[in-house]
């Protein structure tokens, strides 16, 4: 009763007073940084130590989370599946009354298409119908399953529109902490952070169904590795901030590498994820359908650059209106050296190019 973006956008505005999603999830203004620090000055009091298992599960006190997925499957085939929730508004006292909203992106991309698929849905949290767990990764949707299995493996099955997606993602190693033990700044402000882990290199196995057939892989690809992002956060973003370039990489050494820098109106860089990170835009490209010029190959100095990044596909701008408010670039990328050696795989996300990015 959720599936057509039509109903979902009357529920959302009846629920919330508000003409779209995208202005009823948007992020206050950071508060005032006084009496939030530490004495070290290094994190605000708000943030919590990162704990596993609890910290797979839901955080439903903060604003924004997302359980995000992003992998190659072989050397030709790209794959996202993203749950993002959201706090909004006072819970009611009634059945359809919780302020906790679910909402799912999937995306499939293989070499030679012309643009990815890209399938979305939003639910209410009810019980039995769209539900969490605070105390491990264990979240179902009509059509959507994101869980922690016993072994340790991520556990994703996806049935919506046209894609079937059934992933199951071995770790090979402990989450890795981002930022600062988990701390992970968005902006000038302290305040403005998330917390923030990934699970890196992930033994990824997959079946695909496009438009109900089954869709071939190179099941014994070398190429094949997932990247899995859990992040939350209540004053994410500063209030001059209109997007993100991020990237998560897995290099074929077996080493890892996130980075990201925040623009601000004017284009400018606002906040970089480490020192010395430098973004240099090779190649843009321009969607027909939003007008937006994307940096669709580029060069990036940092920890373990220089190295080049291009896009797998040139389109593979997604249109989540109809869920999270937003249209943004979201791919599968190829890492290179200066030299023109392959070196890595991952994804790579660029948001606020359409209009400044709401959350």
């Amino acid at each position: 009763m959720l599936r057509g973006s039509t109903q979902r956008r009357w529920l959302i505005k009846r629920a919330l007073g508000a003409s779209t999603l995208s202005a009823a999830t948007a992020i206050p203004r950071a508060v005032a940084e006084t009496g939030l620090m530490r004495r070290d000055d290094t994190k605000p009091r708000s943030f919590k130590a990162i704990q596993f298992p609890r910290d797979h599960g839901a955080h439903p006190d903060e604003r924004i989370e997302w359980w995000y997925l992003t992998g190659w499957l072989d050397a030709d085939t790209g794959i996202q599946a993203t749950i993002f929730r959201v706090r909004l508004g006072k819970a009611q006292q009634s059945t359809w009354g919780s302020n906790q909203w679910l909402m799912g992106h999937a995306a499939l991309v293989r070499r030679g298409w012309s643009k990815l698929i890209h399938e979305q849905t939003a639910w209410r949290g009810v019980q039995h119908v769209a539900e969490f767990s605070e105390s491990d990764l264990h979240i179902t949707m009509p059509g959507w399953r994101f869980a922690r299995e016993a072994d340790g493996r991520i556990a994703i099955d996806i049935e919506q529109g046209r894609l079937g997606l059934k992933l199951r993602c071995r770790p090979r190693s402990v989450p890795l902490l981002q930022g600062h033990q988990g701390y992970s700044q968005k902006g000038p402000a302290a305040s403005q952070f998330s917390h923030y882990y990934s699970q890196t290199q992930l033994q990824i196995e997959a079946s695909l169904k496009l438009d109900g057939k089954a869709l071939s892989i190179d099941r014994g690809s070398n190429f094949a590795a997932a990247w899995f992002d859990h992040e939350w956060s209540s004053s994410l973003l500063s209030a001059d901030a209109v997007g993100w370039d991020w990237f998560g990489l897995n290099l074929l050494d077996g080493q890892s590498w996130m980075a990201f820098r925040i623009r601000d109106r004017q284009g400018a860089e606002l906040w970089r994820s480490e020192a010395g990170l430098v973004i240099q835009t090779l190649e843009q490209w321009r969607s027909s359908v939003s007008g937006a010029n994307y940096p669709v190959a580029m060069r990036v100095k940092g920890k373990f650059g220089p190295l080049v990044l291009k896009a797998l596909v040139r389109d593979q701008e997604i249109d989540a209106r109809a869920s999270t408010g937003n249209r943004y670039w979201e791919g599968a990328v190829m890492a290179y050296s200066e030299q023109g050696n392959l070196i890595g795989r991952g994804y790579l996300e660029l948001t606020g190019y359409d209009r400044p990015m709401r959350l």
